[in-house]
């Protein structure tokens, strides 16, 4: 039986954001919301990978999108059954996935609109 690679999140930061603030009379705060998660391998970093969410936020107060990276480490070089493995496609989605809510919330909240608190995500429903 092969030993499952530990990882650890090394950095999670905003690589791409745009934001418009709507002036509405009447606000709701129903939000539409598109995230597409994707994970990035680079063959030269054996060790390395990043999972980053594309994400389109809106409602009658403000449109954002954004692109949201996490990147992890391992203890050891990376192969291809870890690149399709549960831990890299559901795991580490859900453990990069609360930074990026945090900061959306904070965000709203520091361009003077009510806070925009993203729903929970289940990854391992997408997988299947």
């Amino acid at each position: 039986m092969k030993r499952q690679l530990k990882i650890s999140l090394k950095e999670t930061f905003v690589q791409n954001l745009s934001f418009k603030r709507k002036h509405s009379n009447e606000p709701t705060l129903e939000t539409e919301v598109s995230i597409s998660p994707y994970v990035n391998f680079d063959d030269e970093q054996e060790q390395v990978y990043m999972v980053m969410f594309d994400g389109k936020f809106e409602n009658s107060l403000f449109d954002l999108s954004l692109q949201f990276v996490a990147v992890f480490g391992t203890e050891a070089p990376i192969d291809e059954e870890f690149k399709t493995s549960d831990l890299v496609e559901v795991n580490s989605l859900a453990i990069a996935f609360p930074f990026m809510r945090s900061f959306l919330s904070t965000f709203t909240i520091n361009a003077g609109i009510p806070p925009f608190i993203l729903p929970a995500y289940n990854f391992s429903k997408e997988k299947k």
